[in-house]
């Protein structure tokens, strides 16, 4: 991305044909990680298995098929530069009606305003769907924090050491806010 120039973006609905990017914008984590261990995204101890994310595709793409997830990308010049996902957080009848949101924005891409506009879309999006959302943030978020503050997101609790990573634990903050 050249820093100079504020790049457009815009936000819509998955595609298939995003498969490769979204792929590719998650294992970009794995890297990040490598310099910012306090970088705010849980992952897997071992990076997946290009199978296994094209499985998880796939069965994510049949949620939004199905109307029970809720996909959205941030696209910059036809590449998937962002992504917020909003999945059943509990799958049962009593309790459907409650989304957990997932958002990850590409590095290079972040400041731009882009997880604001992709929680945005999201949350007119979830309101035909869910009553409520919730989420977690790392402690060591705080950037984070305070956007899903400004975007009417509430404290509900506090989980220490919800996440070790590399020996070091961290707190997740436990946040919801009705649709």
């Amino acid at each position: 991305m050249n820093m100079d120039v504020k790049e457009e973006f815009k936000i819509r609905g998955i595609r298939r044909s995003d498969m490769k990017d979204i792929i590719s914008c998650y294992y970009e984590r794995y890297d990040e990680v490598k310099t910012n261990p306090d970088m705010g995204v849980g992952l897997y101890k071992k990076k997946p298995t290009m199978e296994h994310e094209r499985k998880w595709f796939n069965e994510m793409m049949k949620g939004v098929g199905k109307g029970s997830r809720i996909f959205s990308v941030a696209e910059v010049n036809g590449r998937v530069v962002g992504t917020c996902d909003i999945s059943p957080k509990y799958p049962n009848a009593e309790s459907s009606h409650v989304g957990q949101l997932g958002i990850s924005v590409r590095r290079g891409y972040r400041s731009m305003g882009i997880g604001t506009a992709l929680i945005r879309h999201s949350i007119q999006r979830a309101r035909k769907r869910y009553k409520i959302m919730a989420l977690g943030v790392w402690s060591l978020n705080p950037r984070a924090f305070k956007l899903y503050k400004r975007m009417g997101f509430k404290t509900y609790g506090r989980l220490p050491e919800g996440v070790v990573r590399k020996g070091k634990k961290q707190t997740i903050i436990m946040m919801y806010r009705r649709l």
